[in-house]
């Protein structure tokens, strides 16, 4: 956990970000209790903006807040991770469907680098770089789709998905074959065969499907 003294920007945002992070790499568990004083003395600030960073955090759902008792981490339910699956699918078969006709060479040669530092963060078994590496690849197609509309529906999901793609790339069987989805994911982009890419894209995302945190394991087929 990283508890490097904050710098000087407004400190509610400073310690939402760093809270975010601790959530989302898992180092804050599921289910764990948060407590202010304690992070407020890690983190060198007072009280008050710990408490504010984790009133937005529970506005985002990733905490709860239960006034007089405790503030915990929030548990992720099978229906909660089928629900913004589906809708990630969705969202970026549009963004695969619209971006692939716009996609140039070096778009391409970007895809294809982010899908090997996807495979070398696999290899190393680094879950957390292979996550970064998976959403770096399918945002290239985000990004030229050029809606910002798609964008600013996709961007929070993506905070709920973090802490579970983690657990996904921790096995290398899914991981691998991710990465081999991708790389077909290319091959249609550069054909600038849209259909294909957008169905292609969309099977992907419903391969990182995967089981609650506390469950100890990744899911995929």
């Amino acid at each position: 956990m990283d508890t490097t003294p904050i710098d000087r920007r407004p400190a509610r945002w400073t310690v939402y970000d760093r809270l975010k992070n601790w959530v989302e790499d898992g180092a804050l568990a599921p289910g764990e209790v948060v407590k202010d004083a304690e992070i407020a003395e890690m983190l060198g600030v007072s009280r008050t903006p710990v408490r504010e960073a984790l009133q937005m955090l529970e506005r985002e759902g990733l905490v709860e807040m239960l006034p007089g008792r405790l503030t915990r981490v929030t548990d992720t339910t099978p229906e909660d991770i089928d629900l913004v699956y589906a809708t990630l699918a969705a969202l970026n078969a549009l963004a695969a469907e619209t971006g692939t006709p716009r996609a140039t060479d070096a778009d391409i040669a970007e895809m294809r680098e982010h899908n090997a530092e996807l495979l070398r963060a696999i290899e190393e078994k680094d879950p957390v770089a292979a996550r970064e590496a998976d959403r770096a690849f399918h945002g290239v197609l985000v990004r030229l789709a050029q809606n910002r509309y798609l964008e600013s529906a996709i961007d929070p999901l993506l905070t709920h998905i973090r802490r579970l793609e983690a657990l996904y790339f921790r096995d290398d069987k899914p991981g691998r074959k991710s990465y081999e989805e991708h790389e077909r994911i290319i091959e249609f982009v550069a054909a600038r065969d849209l259909e294909a890419a957008r169905d292609a894209t969309r099977s992907n995302f419903g391969r990182y499907k995967t089981v609650v945190p506390d469950a100890g394991k990744a899911g995929g087929d």
